[in-house]
């Protein structure tokens, strides 16, 4: 008989009552497809909590999402699905708690291109979570990459290691989007980490289109591709079909910005600083104080639910990197290296206008606000950079002797996405001398690591929040090796890192 759920299970967007149960089933005469489905605690699906039946339609690419409501808070469930006498894989997931927690632990992931190498990473969060280590992902951005195999001039083509995208050009149309969430979804190493515990996830622009923006993107000629509204309605629609995800607002399928509370221990903040910003621009127009990367609707948002937080930390779960990564006039081989790693405008003359540092105005504000409103211990988790990066966060990094930070950032490495040894041909490690220059030049960072690959794993508890870089020792081929490349704690009340290498978990 065949396979019908080729593609597994997933759950996903945690609460302390539903979680988002997903799959999807393959059908060659894309009829409509009653699917039963059961949530269970245990996992031989005796103890049934919840039941029912949900129809897979081509509509909807006969994806099937089911948000059972009624569950017990910070409890481990299991579930399954069957369409026409054939028995899905079995999926474990979790509720968040509420109330009074004492501690909170997650994996954080991002950019992880297809094309580039083996998702070993995700098997190893995989291991954690059948062993109860960890609650859910928090995955920042660039689940997919949806940039064509053979990439333009100036970006970083695919490691030839038998993994070319599905569909070879970019995605542009519905079906494109479909085609390339299926291959991802296939992957063994995702398809066991989806079906090992509950996906939080953000939005990067790779999963619309490289360097996009709110209205157009680098990779969209509008004679070519047609409009750009057309592209992006297109990358959302089967960003929801594929991902376990529910709309924060029902009425609009574009927003990803929203708040993920663990009781009285933290709130998550995610936001989208991709699909609602303005262009990103060189020169004297990134000091515009009217251009924004959040957006106006987002961005008092954000700043609402800074101040109006009540739980121990706010965690801002920051597809891109806060903190500057551009200084003028740095020596080589960190010269090369932040030209490479693209941390700074193609040319070296300024800083990249892709990210933070390219809405300067609009980060101040947003730091001016945690200054005058005394909002303390906030957490900035990043990606996007292809780096781990521990930093401080000023108003004026330069400065960052003068006065106490207002947070912490740590940004975690990517998942397969190109970093520097990987595009300079070298072992990891060759990029000890420019990350040593990196923390003589950027006065606020504290640790980097150019040449890793791999997660951070984030465990926090009212006293203290903890991120470990953990890296995979090869994209290159399936592997399952991992080391602690550093940790870092902060101690709450005091937005200071602390070096806690001694003792990774």
């Amino acid at each position: 008989m065949p396979d019908l759920f080729t593609y597994g299970v997933a759950s996903g967007d945690p609460l302390p009552d539903r979680v988002l149960l997903w799959t999807h089933v393959s059908v060659p005469d894309g009829v409509p497809v009653p699917v039963e489905w059961c949530v269970a605690r245990n996992p031989l699906l005796t103890d049934v909590v919840a039941r029912g039946t949900v129809v897979a339609t081509a509509e909807h690419d006969h994806t099937v999402h089911v948000d059972p409501s009624g569950l017990a808070p910070a409890t481990t469930y299991y579930f399954a699905f069957e369409a026409r006498g054939v028995a899905s894989a079995l999926g474990r997931t979790r509720t968040l708690p509420t109330g009074l927690v004492d501690r909170a632990r997650f994996a954080v992931t991002s950019c992880a291109k297809f094309n580039a190498g083996y998702f070993n990473a995700y098997d190893r969060i995989a291991d954690r979570a059948d062993q109860g280590d960890v609650d859910f992902l928090l995955h920042l951005g660039d689940y997919i990459y949806g940039a064509a195999n053979t990439p333009p001039a100036g970006q970083t083509p695919g490691a030839e290691i038998g993994r070319p995208f599905d569909p070879l050009d970019a995605c542009v149309t519905l079906d494109d989007y479909r085609t390339r969430y299926r291959q991802y979804a296939a992957d063994p190493a995702l398809r066991r980490l989806r079906a090992s515990l509950p996906t939080i996830a953000g939005l990067d622009d790779q999963e619309l289109a490289d360097g996009a923006w709110s209205g157009g993107a680098d990779d969209h000629d509008e004679a070519v591709h047609g409009p750009w509204s057309a592209r992006l309605a297109a990358a959302f629609r089967a960003r929801e079909e594929w991902l376990p995800v529910r709309r924060p607002d029902p009425s609009d399928p574009s927003r990803v910005f929203r708040a993920i509370p663990l009781g009285d221990l933290a709130d998550i903040v995610l936001t989208d600083a991709r699909s609602r910003r303005d262009q990103p621009l060189p020169g004297a127009a990134m000091l515009d104080q009217g251009r924004s990367a959040l957006g106006h609707q987002q961005r008092a948002w954000l700043l609402d639910a800074f101040s109006s937080s009540t739980a121990a930390w706010r965690v801002w779960a920051n597809p891109s990197v806060l903190s500057t990564t551009y200084r003028a006039d740095v020596p080589e081989p960190l010269r090369t290296a932040l030209l490479e790693l693209k941390l700074t405008a193609p040319d070296g003359s300024q800083c990249d206008p892709d990210r933070w540092d390219g809405f300067a105005p609009e980060r101040d504000a947003i730091l001016r606000h945690l200054e005058e409103g005394v909002v303390a211990d906030v957490v900035v988790l990043s990606g996007d950079i292809h780096v781990g990066l521990a930093a401080e966060v000023h108003r004026d990094p330069f400065t960052a002797g003068t006065a106490e930070p207002l947070a912490v950032e740590m940004a975690t490495a990517s998942v397969t996405s190109q970093n520097l040894d990987d595009k300079l041909g070298y072992a990891y490690g060759g990029s000890a001398a420019a990350q040593a220059q990196l923390l003589e030049a950027l006065p606020h960072a504290q640790w980097a690591d150019f040449d890793g690959h791999g997660y951070l794993l984030v465990d926090v508890d009212h006293d203290r929040l903890r991120g470990e870089w953990w890296f995979v020792d090869d994209v290159l081929t399936p592997s399952g090796g991992e080391f602690c490349a550093n940790a870092y704690e902060v101690e709450r009340g005091l937005a200071r890192l602390l070096p806690a290498m001694t003792t990774p978990g």
